[in-house]
């Protein structure tokens, strides 16, 4: 049963809008869909099916972007027939960034001064298709495979911070066997199958349009793919303690969906805010004391 940290922080509300698409752009993909939809539902399935693992690359510059021209190391982890970027900081027990989908591993930027303080190093990565790796498509599942190829490449994990998307790649990466003492997941979603109809909701895609998308995955992935990529069925084996942080106020991640995982991990924390939305959760003084705590360094 998880134990609750805090069940309520107050925090002056901001909107956060960083790492969503343009209202502008989003209204006009809604509008070019339900015209095709109109056409042929199976082929407007199709196309958002191909849009789905093409995630939009973050916004630059970024908050945090001069870290990556200051890193301790920098290295090239060649990943099948691409390159991914590895960035690291400081000395000692290295804890690993997961950035989720459309994300890069420079929005754990805050986290990097504090944990090298209290003497970790900080890798992050950015997974294909994202940031300043190669590739212009990819997925979960690959991207659970690359958090286990960098975990490899620098001899291990103490812990690993994962955000949104980024924590089912994480929960996945452990189930196949990357170890780790301690896993921090903030604003995770319940599934990729939730993620997926939260898409629908987003696109305003009717049932038969969906339908051919949710089809044309499990095609590719086969009918398991969604018990694969459920957090809940995933951290009923996760037997290392953590942490699960949700702000009250995110628009990306229900609340909700992230205490859904949060009841369903046995050995972690519960951690609730609110004012922070979906990404400034991110860089919040509280959740990096929590896990700072949580590992024996606050």
């Amino acid at each position: 049963m998880t134990s609750q940290l805090n069940t309520q922080t107050q925090i002056p509300r901001h909107s956060s809008q960083a790492g969503k698409p343009a209202t502008a752009g989003l209204s006009a993909t809604r509008l070019a869909l339900q015209l095709y939809a109109r056409v042929s539902p199976q082929k407007a399935g199709k196309l958002v099916n191909r849009m789905a693992f093409r995630p939009s690359r973050l916004s630059l510059p970024v908050r945090y972007e001069h870290w990556l021209d200051n890193t301790d190391s920098y290295t090239q982890l060649q990943h099948g027939a691409r390159t991914i970027p590895v960035y690291s900081w400081g000395e000692g027990p290295v804890i690993l960034g997961v950035h989720g989908w459309g994300g890069a591993g420079v929005q754990f930027g805050a986290w990097i001064e504090p944990l090298v303080e209290a003497g970790y190093r900080v890798v992050l990565f950015d997974a294909p298709a994202h940031g300043r790796a190669q590739g212009e498509s990819t997925d979960l599942l690959e991207m659970a495979d690359v958090t286990a190829h960098v975990s490899a490449s620098v001899g291990g994990v103490r812990g690993v911070l994962a955000h949104s998307l980024g924590c089912i790649a994480a929960a996945r990466a452990i189930t196949n066997g990357l170890h780790t003492d301690y896993l921090a997941m903030l604003a995770p979603p319940v599934s990729l199958k939730a993620a997926m109809e939260n898409l629908g909701r987003q696109l305003t895609l009717s049932p038969e349009v969906l339908a051919v998308h949710l089809e044309l995955m499990e095609d590719r992935f086969g009918p398991s793919i969604w018990e694969k990529l459920n957090l809940e069925t995933l951290c009923r084996g996760l037997n290392q303690p953590g942490l699960v942080a949700i702000d009250d106020t995110d628009t990306s991640i229900s609340p909700d969906e992230s205490q859904r995982v949060a009841e369903t991990w046995a050995k972690a924390d519960l951690l609730r805010t609110s004012g922070l939305g979906h990404h400034r959760i991110l860089s919040s003084p509280m959740v990096m004391e929590t896990v700072l705590k949580s590992l024996g360094r606050g």
